[in-house]
């Protein structure tokens, strides 16, 4: 079917699968806000569809159905949960909380708004707990717990006091969760909903409550916030591969493919729509005129990325710290008959980040820490991994008064471990004194200490009571050994603009024929060569194109001809795409890459300023939209009688 004489943007069910209300209220709406089930569990992915797990919510999908059951729109249901951040150690090490992550999911919430509030249903969950919900495979309906004994609603107590008469963690100060009978006061059993959490004589498992196990299915059994928005289901990567030209094998959940609609399965490798409606140029003349209008496209893509990360970084003044294309759906619109569909895609975050704040006590400094949950990647630094921990030797040089509230300490940091630490990142010892242990953060400074293996440091400014200060000035002068210390980098905004930049390199610069690996390694050699012959009073596209002119390798290994799946040769690619086009977009890229040399935007991954870590992305965004600008009249315009026209003009130069 043509994408284009598509006349409805409706769908039906999957087969096999159903459309269960999310709530009790949603039972008698004509349009229903459901989650999408299949009965009979798929081997591998169960009975729900989990589009994705983040730190601190599970996301399902679901749908909008009318009294039918039509579909009118595909929806994301994003459950507030705080099993991963139980075991990991950044919840020992942060004392993260409930009350934390409460207020982390309203700033989530109104960034997704800022991004984009008509994806976004409102339902008051968002800063209201839900009941606790859970789905009944046999009825096809939504379960919401109910004391036998009163006939009143299990909630999720929040009651401080309540919770530490029975003896149990506070809501506001620990990441467990109970459930009790609000009716029943403190006469109520407490459930349990999160892993590990404490019982005694006043709490019962939540099996005693949530019914038959064998057709009752959990959904929502902690009473986290909810967050309905709708769901795009192309994912980045996916679209990358379709505009270079690949197929796609669908949404997946489990061993089955789902069948969303006509506008995704228009996109399906068994479909025609994409050669036939998807673009300007079509068929196999029209080959190189895709690759012109593939440039265009997916530079288009990478100006919505860097955006979209830009806004939400600016809405919630905190780095993303995750980024790879897992981030991004990809939302199709719906264009008028004749009209290339490809054209109305847009890129559409839908993964906020997993930044951890690391609040430096005593001070109003706030750092910024990965969910250990993420590992390694090539779309993130390895900055980002573990900090550096060991022993060192303290000399105390001096306390200064900072201001009438803070003190700074400097003296000599001595140790054996080896160090590789950026300006802005801090070390974080703790000094055993008379008064106690005191737990200082500083900043190391090599260029200005006498001996090797030595650093000088400052502290930021904290504020130490004065016996402490006076137990500080105390130990000046004397040798401290054996103390323990970390290395706290500073991961900030810029860690997320080399992950946009390694997005570029997989957006524009990988085909069938290489890897994102391969083509990154390649990329980071280009700098180097650049700084054998740098000369700051010549253009960074200027000196990329004088050491592609030098040796012909750079022409295979990052030229345009990688933009398509097509075979086409790096000549061609270059005659029908203006070099200087290429140059400004591979200086954009190196740009994007903190430390790399004067070029870059950023010295370092902490390189942003307070209160203005968005502005980081803000000259790239800028350089991207001027591109674009100039790639569009490649295609509105007839290019190659242009390049006819010029090299007459140019014999007769010559």
């Amino acid at each position: 079917m043509s994408f284009s004489n598509t006349k409805s943007g409706l769908a039906t069910l999957p087969k096999g699968y159903v459309a269960i209300p999310i709530a009790e209220d949603q039972k008698a709406a004509v349009l229903k806000i459901c989650v999408l089930v299949r009965p009979k569990p798929d081997p591998v992915g169960g009975h729900l569809v989990v589009l994705r797990d983040t730190i601190d919510a599970k996301v399902f999908l679901g749908c909008i159905v009318d009294t039918s059951g039509q579909v009118h729109e595909w929806l994301e249901l994003w459950i507030q949960t705080t099993e991963t951040l139980i075991n990991t150690a950044s919840a020992s090490r942060q004392s993260l909380s409930n009350a934390m992550l409460d207020d982390r999911w309203r700033r989530q919430c109104q960034a997704f708004a800022g991004l984009d509030e008509a994806a976004i249903l409102k339902t008051g969950w968002e800063s209201a707990h839900p009941p606790p919900t859970f789905l009944d495979l046999s009825a096809r309906l939504p379960i919401h717990p109910m004391d036998t004994n009163s006939a009143a609603f299990w909630k999720l107590c929040v009651d401080e006091g309540l919770l530490q008469k029975k003896g149990l963690p506070g809501y506001s100060s620990s990441l467990h969760r109970y459930l009790y009978v609000p009716a029943s006061g403190a006469e109520s059993p407490f459930v349990p909903v999160t892993p590990g959490a404490p019982t005694n004589a006043s709490t019962k498992p939540l099996s005693e409550i949530c019914g038959d196990p064998g057709h009752i299915i959990p959904l929502n059994p902690g009473a986290g916030f909810m967050l309905v928005k709708k769901h795009f289901p192309i994912g980045l990567e996916t679209f990358i591969d379709i505009l270079s030209g690949a197929a796609w094998d669908g949404l997946k959940h489990g061993r089955s493919v789902l069948d969303l609609g006509e506008q995704v399965d228009a996109l399906r490798k068994d479909g025609t729509a994409v050669t036939a409606d998807g673009r300007l140029f079509l068929g196999t003349r029209g080959r190189c005129g895709r690759l012109v209008e593939t440039f265009h496209l997916k530079l288009r893509l990478l100006a919505d990325i860097v955006s979209s990360v830009h806004s939400m970084v600016h809405h919630l003044q905190r780095p993303l710290l995750n980024i790879s294309p897992d981030n991004w759906q990809v939302k199709l619109g719906e264009p008028g008959r004749g009209l290339p569909f490809l054209w109305t895609a847009r890129a559409v975050l839908s993964d906020p980040g997993e930044a951890i704040p690391l609040s430096i006590e005593r001070s109003d400094l706030q750092y910024y820490l990965p969910s250990l949950a993420g590992g390694t990647s090539v779309y993130r630094p390895l900055v980002t991994s573990l900090p550096t921990k060991g022993r060192a030797s303290v000399r105390i040089r001096r306390v200064l008064p900072d201001t009438s509230d803070t003190t700074v300490v400097e003296g000599t940091f001595t140790t054996q471990e080896r160090i590789d630490i950026a300006r802005h990142d801090l070390v974080w010892f703790r000094l055993n004194l008379a008064c106690g242990d005191i737990n200082l953060y500083a900043r190391l400074e090599a260029d200005s200490a006498m001996a090797a293996g030595e650093w000088r440091f400052r502290t930021v400014p904290q504020n130490i009571n004065d016996t402490e200060v006076s137990d500080l000035r105390a130990a000046e002068g004397v040798p401290i050994p054996e103390i323990p210390f970390e290395i706290i980098p500073l991961l900030s905004s810029p860690c997320d603009l080399y992950s946009l930049a390694v997005i570029a390199i997989r957006i524009l610069l990988v085909d069938n024929t290489n890897s994102l690996p391969v083509v990154l390694d390649e990329t980071l050699s280009l700098p180097r060569q650049i700084e054998v012959d740098y000369d700051a009073s010549t253009s960074l596209d200027v000196r990329i194109r004088d050491i592609f002119n030098k040796d012909k390798r750079w022409l295979e290994s990052l030229g345009p001809h990688h933009l398509t799946f097509d075979k086409i040769t790096s000549a061609e690619a270059f005659s029908l795409i203006p070099s200087e086009l290429w140059w400004t977009m591979l200086a954009i890229i190196l740009r994007m890459f903190p430390g790399l040399g004067p070029d870059s935007e950023c010295k370092d991954y902490g390189d942003a300023q307070q209160g203005g870590l968005h502005k980081v992305f803000e000259r790239i965004i800028a350089d991207l939209d001027n591109l674009i600008l100039r790639t569009r009249s490649l295609i509105v315009a007839d290019w190659e009688s242009n390049q006819e026209i010029s090299a007459v003009i140019q014999r007769y130069f010559t």
